[in-house]
């Protein structure tokens, strides 16, 4: 009998001359063998989760353990690979490497050490696979001990348990986020019965009484990945999360913190947006964001946010494509749901004087903005432009003069020039400041100067 030690769980029957102690040692190694599959089931049935199966193989072998997930994100490590001396490895290199080798889609890979690419000693790289999808990746570095057959072995196994808890955890999060979406539609729609929703919200751990924040998101394609949206203004934010799909888009909804003013909040979830957008693969997506509402005026909420993405859609030339409510104001409701050529004679009636390009109008369009921007505040107007109030009173006598708007006192031309200027400021009209602009905190100036 001959024994193939290097080629696991295969014996060979030969000839008369058996080797009764090779196939002690087989036996012995089989019996091990069994025990640490034993072990990982226990783990795997006992519902440790991914951790606790990286905890259960990392105790079986010497050598530090890192695992990492599909996107190459570090998931989880050995307590022997927490040392300074112990860094995790180049996975990327590593994953190059192994397909250099063209090894199998779930066969475990010892790969030799690469100084010459920053790998300094030699690795085991093991897929994370089931069902031809890839989870993640097992990487065991040869430091306390060298890799042999049975590393290969325990990183084969491990990997089979790992994939087993992945694909049981991706059915339950995917029953989860069902069952969320279906509670997020019935908040934001104002649909079903309140004791109902009450019920959903509490078997899924969700407060249905807390002030919530809604981001709609629309791509003109309605394929926005909604749930790497959704994920990543959850991680951003650190805040409870509810997504849907829609007809139109993704509707986010975020829990609003205790204690935090609601205008900073939107402004956090505005940038958050942005990198959000931009993560998931549709940095050109339209994003209207609510302000802070109570459950009861979810509803509202979400209407207005979808009137902000139809001002955007129709109107903006600038590059913001997330803007908030209150950004745009009661004017929103003009502006979405005119005709376009009517709402633009609209502002060349409005502000026509201003739209010729004559020297001094951009000043004066700028100065108009933020006269309203600060609550039409003179003192407040001059400190942000870093010039003399008497020049902003100068320049608003100078708009009157062109337009017949008094701004400084009848409500009326008030509103026709915000109007109007919101849609300049949706068009990203330069003399316009953007969105962001309107929040920002006036700086220093050494003094000041006149028109």
């Amino acid at each position: 009998m001959t024994i193939a030690p290097d080629a696991p769980g295969v014996v060979t029957l030969g000839g008369a001359g058996a080797d009764v102690a090779g196939l002690r040692r087989r036996h012995d190694e089989l019996g091990r063998r069994l025990g640490l599959e034993l072990r990982l089931a226990e783990v795997g049935a006992a519902g440790s989760g991914v951790l606790g199966l990286v905890a259960a193989i990392a105790d079986l072998t010497p050598n530090p353990l890192w695992l990492f997930d599909d996107r190459h994100r570090l998931v989880g490590r050995s307590s022997r690979a927490r040392g300074s001396d112990f860094r995790a490895p180049d996975l990327e290199s590593l994953l190059e490497r192994r397909r250099e080798t063209g090894a199998a889609p779930r066969e475990p890979v010892v790969l030799a050490a690469a100084p010459a690419h920053g790998v300094v000693r030699r690795h085991l790289v093991a897929p994370v696979v089931r069902d031809e999808v890839v989870f993640g990746w097992i990487v065991l570095a040869e430091v306390m001990g060298r890799l042999g057959p049975a590393d290969v072995w325990l990183a084969g196994r491990g990997a089979f348990h790992l994939a087993s808890e992945y694909a049981v955890q991706r059915r339950v999060a995917g029953s989860s986020w069902n069952a969320r979406a279906d509670l997020a539609r019935q908040l934001v729609r104002g649909t079903g019965r309140q004791d109902d929703i009450a019920s959903a919200a509490d078997y899924l751990g969700v407060r249905v009484d807390a002030d919530r924040v809604i981001v709609f998101v629309a791509d003109g394609r309605d394929a926005v990945a909604e749930r790497r949206v959704a994920a990543h203004l959850g991680r951003a934010l650190d805040v409870e999360v509810l997504a849907a799909r829609g007809q139109e888009g993704a509707i986010v909804l975020l829990e609003a913190p205790d204690g935090e003013q609601p205008a900073h909040f939107v402004q956090r979830v505005k940038v958050a947006a942005r990198d959000a957008v931009a993560a998931a693969g549709v940095p050109t997506a339209v994003v209207g964001v609510s302000g802070v509402s109570a459950g009861a005026a979810l509803k509202r909420a979400y209407r207005e946010t979808r009137e902000v993405v139809q001002c955007v859609d129709r109107f903006a030339g600038g590059a913001d494509r997330v803007i908030a409510v209150d950004d745009l104001g009661p004017a929103r409701l003009f502006v979405a749901n005119s005709d376009v050529e009517s709402v633009r004679r609209y502002v060349h009636d409005v502000l026509g004087a201003l739209l010729t390009g004559a020297p001094g109008t951009p000043d004066l369009l700028r100065t108009l903005q933020c006269f309203f921007d600060t609550g039409r505040s003179v003192r407040e107007s001059s400190s942000r432009l870093k010039i003399h109030e008497n020049t902003v009173r100068l320049r608003l006598a100078k708009v009157h003069d062109l337009t017949g708007l008094d701004v400084a006192a009848d409500a009326h031309d008030q509103l026709g020039a915000q109007t109007a200027l919101l849609v300049l400021r949706l068009e990203g009209h330069p003399a316009v400041p953007t969105f962001d602009e309107r929040h920002a905190a006036p700086e220093p100036a050494p003094g000041r100067r006149t028109a």
